[in-house]
């Protein structure tokens, strides 16, 4: 079966190339070669303006737009470090006229710029102008959400032991016991916040976490989350990047927010993490229908789905798919950056790139000549 990028490399004529692009270069285009330049067609136009050179004194200044090109490549070929990156565009003249480099910059060079990117934040508006042009006038019938764990190599904020599941002692206080008043839920706040202040207020930085797997054992990692909305088609429409410590309901509100402002959709589908009042009631006021499944831990003898429910509730599948695919096509083997601004920036826009390609596979009718 073909992978993502044979399938869109192996198309001639799409978004608008009614030529062969072979006459523009020395080498035959090759199907990685092909598929890039489908990616970079639906991602540029909707990535802010970035500065193409230096006015200053001193050494001329390498432009964005090359080296942007180049940190794309380095997810869609699946190179790790910067000094591969560096050898692959010595070596290969097709990859490196795409990107539009006459001479190759240092290693020293990609990662500063790759500081400078993260600052800026790029993929986060790129991917929100993205979706909303692409899904103007459309109405989606189902937003699929999940969260997929992102090992990371550095230290983190927090002891494993503090993310153990904790078993609480319940019973009435004793006579003379005094306990301090419950602070308000953080779902509460964020259902009268804006999604970004509700998002600042989440742990960033690396740490530990765990879940439970199918098998009813708990898994532990060190890094971060990747925390995922995508549509029915599979398209990314809202993500947002966490330290592994964050369970996933504490991002289910934003996100919902976030998703609602790009798109029209009729069904918000999540699994038992996101059984929360706060976000059923958020979701039903907006005239949507939250198809999301009981946690039966919390619920001993609780509600189950209903027969259309459960139906419905097969199309959550494509939120899982959509984790694969960012995994196995668009992140890096492993993360050898550190800090959640640089760690994000490389997430998200592996995310964007996974985004265009469906884009390009779904939306986008192709020119035939």
């Amino acid at each position: 079966m073909k992978n993502i990028i044979e399938i869109l490399g192996s198309t001639q004529l799409l978004l608008g190339i009614n030529f062969d692009p072979d006459v523009l270069f020395e080498d035959r285009l090759s199907v990685e070669h092909r598929a890039f330049l489908v990616l970079l067609r639906v991602i540029e136009e909707h990535v802010p303006r970035l500065d193409q050179g230096y006015a200053g004194f001193g050494r001329p200044r390498y432009d964005d737009p090359p080296i942007l090109r180049a940190l794309i490549a380095k997810l869609c070929f699946h190179i790790d470090r910067n000094s591969q990156l560096r050898q692959r565009l010595l070596g290969d003249g097709n990859l490196r006229r795409i990107c539009g480099f006459t001479k190759v910059p240092s290693e020293a060079t990609f990662s500063r710029r790759l500081a400078d990117f993260a600052k800026r934040r790029l993929p986060e508006p790129a991917l929100a102008h993205m979706v909303r042009q692409h899904h103007n006038g459309h109405l989606v019938r189902v937003v699929a959400r999940d969260s997929t764990a992102i090992a990371a190599r550095e230290r983190a904020h927090n002891k494993k032991r503090e993310v153990k599941p904790a078993k609480h002692k319940r019973g009435r206080p004793r006579k003379d016991e005094v306990r301090e008043p419950k602070a308000e839920r953080r779902l509460k706040r964020q259902l009268r916040q804006k999604p970004g202040k509700s998002l600042s207020e989440l742990d960033k930085e690396c740490g530990w976490g765990c879940k439970v797997n199918s098998q009813g054992n708990t898994q532990y990692w060190k890094g971060y989350k990747i925390h995922l909305d995508v549509t029915d088609l599979g398209i990314p429409v809202s993500a947002w990047v966490t330290g592994a410590n964050v369970h996933d309901s504490q991002v289910s509100i934003p996100l919902e927010k976030m998703t609602e402002r790009r798109l029209v959709h009729l069904y918000s589908m999540a699994d038992a993490a996101y059984d929360v009042p706060e976000l059923r009631h958020y979701i039903a006021k907006k005239g949507r229908v939250a198809v999301i499944d009981y946690n039966k831990r919390r619920r001993i003898d609780g509600p189950e789905l209903g027969i259309l429910e459960r139906d419905q509730f097969k199309a959550r599948t494509v939120v899982e798919r959509a984790n694969s695919h960012l995994k196995d096509y668009f992140l890096p083997n492993a993360l050898f950056i550190k800090g959640h601004l640089k760690v994000s920036f490389v997430l998200l826009l592996g995310v964007l790139c996974l985004a265009a390609t469906k884009i390009a596979m779904n939306l986008v009718p192709p020119i035939i000549a």
